[in-house]
């Protein structure tokens, strides 16, 4: 019992972690945090438990250093902490388990669960529509006005393919400006709680820039002017992440 117990003290020491979180997190979407185990001592590490919330993960051997997924779901939105890691091992003759506890910091901020909405009606009827630069952005719907030279991120759908084939490089239809008019979410357009409420506008929101337009967002507490670009659309989501009624 003494040498197992020697033994499987050694087995914890000087163990590493370091762990990356996926760029968005919704709740109740499994996310994928990458997690690296790096054994810092000359000797190698058996059978053992890493321990991040409520998920556990066991590394039969580690020599040096070992990269590995770990999917973590969150219930609800907004911001949890993991302030704790737990490495445990039955090594070397599984007479008992022995534990390590890592102080950890990590904030990990959790975006609303998107729910499925109806879409057209907000970008036929937004009464908050903000003008679009033709010369800065492209529409993707209406009629045909033209073929420009395709660009990372084009929908597929809108390749041009005969005008391709007359050429070396991809085209891509370049169609009325109509929907590229701006797009202004707001939370009373939505019926329901106001969970039920934010989730549509979350997936309303990923939907419409995805679509291309400029979308903004409005609640009773703060505006977001109509724009585009990843960081616009994740600073909405963090509003809406964190979002408290009148608060």
């Amino acid at each position: 019992m003494a040498i197992s117990g020697i033994l499987s003290f050694f087995n914890l020491k000087n163990l590493q972690i370091s762990i990356e979180p996926p760029a968005e997190i919704f709740a109740l979407k499994t996310a994928l945090f990458r997690v690296t185990a790096k054994n810092k001592s000359p000797y190698a590490k058996f059978l053992l438990r890493i321990k991040i919330f409520d998920k556990e993960t066991v590394i039969p051997y580690l020599k040096d250093k070992e990269t590995f997924n770990i999917g973590l779901t969150f219930s609800t939105r907004g911001i949890h902490k993991l302030e704790k890691i737990t490495f445990s091992s039955y090594f070397p003759f599984y007479f008992f388990r022995r534990a390590n506890i890592l102080n950890y910091n990590l904030q990990i901020t959790v975006f609303p669960h998107p729910i499925k909405c109806e879409i057209p009606f907000l970008i036929s009827n937004s009464h908050e529509r903000e003008n679009v630069k033709s010369s800065r952005d492209f529409a993707y719907e209406g009629d045909l006005s033209g073929v420009r030279t395709y660009k990372e991120g084009d929908p597929l759908k809108y390749i041009h393919w005969k005008a391709s084939a007359k050429t070396t490089s991809l085209k891509t239809k370049e169609l009325s400006p109509f929907m590229t008019s701006s797009v202004i979410i707001n939370l009373d357009d939505f019926s329901g709680s106001l969970e039920e409420k934010i989730g549509k506008a979350t997936y309303a929101i990923i939907a419409i820039s995805k679509n291309g337009n400029p979308v903004g967002l409005k609640t009773k507490e703060a505006f977001f002017k109509a724009q585009h670009g990843k960081g616009h659309i994740r600073k909405m989501l963090y509003f809406l992440s964190t979002y408290e009624e009148n608060r």
